[in-house]
Protein backbone atom coordinates (compact mmCIF):
# COMPACT_ATOMS: atom_id res chain seq x y z
CA UNK A 1 0.00 0.00 0.00
CA UNK A 2 1.38 3.35 -1.07
CA UNK A 3 0.91 6.05 1.39
CA UNK A 4 0.94 9.29 -1.17
CA UNK A 5 -0.47 9.04 -4.64
CA UNK A 6 2.25 11.22 -6.61
CA UNK A 7 -0.19 10.87 -9.69
CA UNK A 8 -3.25 12.63 -7.27
CA UNK A 9 -0.60 15.26 -5.80
CA UNK A 10 0.36 16.36 -9.10
CA UNK A 11 -3.14 16.21 -10.09
CA UNK A 12 -4.36 18.37 -7.33
CA UNK A 13 -1.08 20.71 -7.28
CA UNK A 14 -1.79 21.32 -11.10
CA UNK A 15 -5.52 21.69 -10.50
CA UNK A 16 -5.02 24.16 -7.80
CA UNK A 17 -2.39 26.56 -9.99
CA UNK A 18 -4.54 26.97 -12.53
CA UNK A 19 -7.58 27.92 -10.24
CA UNK A 20 -5.29 29.88 -8.43
CA UNK A 21 -3.95 31.55 -11.76
CA UNK A 22 -7.40 32.25 -12.89
CA UNK A 23 -8.55 33.64 -9.69
CA UNK A 24 -5.28 35.56 -9.62
CA UNK A 25 -6.35 37.04 -13.26
CA UNK A 26 -9.99 37.02 -13.52
CA UNK A 27 -11.18 37.72 -9.30
CA UNK A 28 -7.84 38.77 -7.36
CA UNK A 29 -8.17 41.83 -8.29
CA UNK A 30 -11.71 42.47 -8.14
CA UNK A 31 -11.68 40.90 -4.58
CA UNK A 32 -8.93 42.78 -3.45
CA UNK A 33 -10.69 45.95 -4.79
CA UNK A 34 -13.70 44.77 -2.94
CA UNK A 35 -11.39 43.71 0.20
CA UNK A 36 -9.79 47.53 -0.39
CA UNK A 37 -13.25 49.25 -0.50
CA UNK A 38 -14.38 47.36 2.81
CA UNK A 39 -11.25 48.15 4.57
CA UNK A 40 -11.85 51.80 3.65
CA UNK A 41 -15.22 52.03 4.44
CA UNK A 42 -14.70 50.78 7.88
CA UNK A 43 -11.84 53.01 8.45
CA UNK A 44 -13.85 56.02 7.37
CA UNK A 45 -16.77 54.68 9.63
CA UNK A 46 -14.38 54.39 12.19
CA UNK A 47 -13.25 58.02 11.66
CA UNK A 48 -16.74 59.76 11.60
CA UNK A 49 -17.46 57.58 14.80
CA UNK A 50 -14.63 59.21 16.25
CA UNK A 51 -15.49 62.20 15.16
CA UNK A 52 -18.92 62.14 16.05
CA UNK A 53 -17.68 60.64 19.84
CA UNK A 54 -15.19 64.11 19.79
CA UNK A 55 -18.75 66.58 18.72
CA UNK A 56 -20.53 64.52 21.39
CA UNK A 57 -18.00 65.49 24.12
CA UNK A 58 -17.76 69.10 22.73
CA UNK A 59 -21.55 69.39 23.17
CA UNK A 60 -21.81 67.56 26.22
CA UNK A 61 -18.91 70.42 27.39
CA UNK A 62 -20.77 73.27 26.17
CA UNK A 63 -23.95 72.35 27.75
CA UNK A 64 -22.15 71.61 31.11
CA UNK A 65 -20.72 75.27 31.02
CA UNK A 66 -23.81 76.68 30.04
CA UNK A 67 -26.00 74.52 32.26
CA UNK A 68 -23.06 76.30 34.86
CA UNK A 69 -23.46 79.88 33.22
CA UNK A 70 -27.34 79.08 33.91
CA UNK A 71 -26.94 78.96 37.72
CA UNK A 72 -24.35 81.94 37.50
CA UNK A 73 -26.69 84.02 35.45
CA UNK A 74 -29.47 83.26 37.51
CA UNK A 75 -27.50 84.72 40.96
CA UNK A 76 -26.60 87.92 39.09
CA UNK A 77 -30.28 88.30 38.20
CA UNK A 78 -31.28 87.39 41.81
CA UNK A 79 -28.92 90.17 42.68
CA UNK A 80 -30.22 92.65 40.52
CA UNK A 81 -33.76 91.75 41.37
CA UNK A 82 -32.68 92.32 45.21
CA UNK A 83 -30.64 95.39 44.47
CA UNK A 84 -33.58 96.93 42.07
CA UNK A 85 -35.78 96.16 45.36
CA UNK A 86 -33.62 97.80 47.73
CA UNK A 87 -33.50 100.90 45.16
CA UNK A 88 -37.09 101.13 45.04
CA UNK A 89 -37.27 100.36 49.12
CA UNK A 90 -34.88 103.94 49.06
CA UNK A 91 -37.40 105.41 46.82
CA UNK A 92 -39.89 104.67 49.01
CA UNK A 93 -38.21 105.77 51.90
CA UNK A 94 -37.15 108.89 50.59
CA UNK A 95 -40.69 109.86 49.61
CA UNK A 96 -42.40 108.93 53.05
CA UNK A 97 -39.53 110.87 54.38
CA UNK A 98 -40.03 113.90 52.05
CA UNK A 99 -44.13 113.60 52.64
CA UNK A 100 -43.63 113.37 56.58
CA UNK A 101 -41.07 116.60 56.17
CA UNK A 102 -43.60 118.17 54.04
CA UNK A 103 -46.78 117.39 56.89
CA UNK A 104 -44.87 118.34 59.68
CA UNK A 105 -44.00 121.73 58.17
CA UNK A 106 -47.81 122.03 57.57
CA UNK A 107 -48.54 121.90 60.79
CA UNK A 108 -45.83 123.69 62.35
CA UNK A 109 -47.73 126.59 60.03
CA UNK A 110 -51.26 125.27 61.30
CA UNK A 111 -49.73 126.00 65.23
CA UNK A 112 -48.45 129.04 64.25
CA UNK A 113 -51.21 130.48 62.43
CA UNK A 114 -53.85 128.96 65.95
CA UNK A 115 -51.29 130.69 68.25
CA UNK A 116 -51.36 134.02 65.89
CA UNK A 117 -55.26 133.87 66.00
CA UNK A 118 -55.29 132.97 69.71
CA UNK A 119 -53.05 136.25 70.80
CA UNK A 120 -54.74 138.08 68.64
CA UNK A 121 -58.24 137.06 70.05
CA UNK A 122 -56.62 137.30 73.56
CA UNK A 123 -55.45 140.84 73.15
CA UNK A 124 -59.43 142.18 71.54
CA UNK A 125 -60.57 140.29 74.46
CA UNK A 126 -58.04 141.79 76.96
CA UNK A 127 -58.69 145.50 75.42
CA UNK A 128 -62.66 144.73 75.75
CA UNK A 129 -61.62 143.28 79.34
CA UNK A 130 -59.72 146.55 80.18
CA UNK A 131 -62.34 148.84 78.06
CA UNK A 132 -64.89 147.45 80.37
CA UNK A 133 -63.16 147.72 83.61
CA UNK A 134 -61.96 151.12 82.69
CA UNK A 135 -65.33 152.50 81.67
CA UNK A 136 -66.76 150.99 84.91
CA UNK A 137 -63.63 152.41 87.08
CA UNK A 138 -64.15 156.01 85.81
CA UNK A 139 -67.87 156.08 85.77
CA UNK A 140 -68.20 157.32 81.91
CA UNK A 141 -68.12 156.17 79.02
CA UNK A 142 -65.47 156.81 76.57
CA UNK A 143 -65.72 156.32 73.11
CA UNK A 144 -64.30 153.17 71.57
CA UNK A 145 -61.26 154.32 69.52
CA UNK A 146 -60.88 156.26 72.31
CA UNK A 147 -60.65 153.29 74.51
CA UNK A 148 -58.62 150.96 72.19
CA UNK A 149 -56.32 153.62 71.80
CA UNK A 150 -55.64 153.71 75.81
CA UNK A 151 -55.42 150.12 76.37
CA UNK A 152 -53.12 149.64 72.94
CA UNK A 153 -51.12 152.53 74.58
CA UNK A 154 -50.93 150.49 78.05
CA UNK A 155 -49.91 147.21 76.25
CA UNK A 156 -47.01 148.77 74.33
CA UNK A 157 -46.06 150.02 77.73
CA UNK A 158 -46.19 146.69 79.11
CA UNK A 159 -44.15 145.23 76.39
CA UNK A 160 -41.40 147.61 76.30
CA UNK A 161 -40.78 146.69 80.21
CA UNK A 162 -41.14 142.98 79.19
CA UNK A 163 -43.88 141.93 81.20
CA UNK A 164 -46.69 141.95 78.79
CA UNK A 165 -44.85 139.87 76.45
CA UNK A 166 -47.43 137.04 76.52
CA UNK A 167 -50.04 139.52 75.63
CA UNK A 168 -49.11 139.83 71.61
Amino acid sequence: MKLIDFQLLVTHVIGFLIVFWMLRRFAWGRILGFLDQRRERIVSEFDAIEQQRTEVAGLRQKYESHLRNIDVEARQKIQEAIGEGNAAAARIQERAQEERRQRLARAEEEVRLIEENAKETLRRRTVDLVLLATEKAVQEQLDAPRHAKLVNRFLDELEMTGSGKDLR
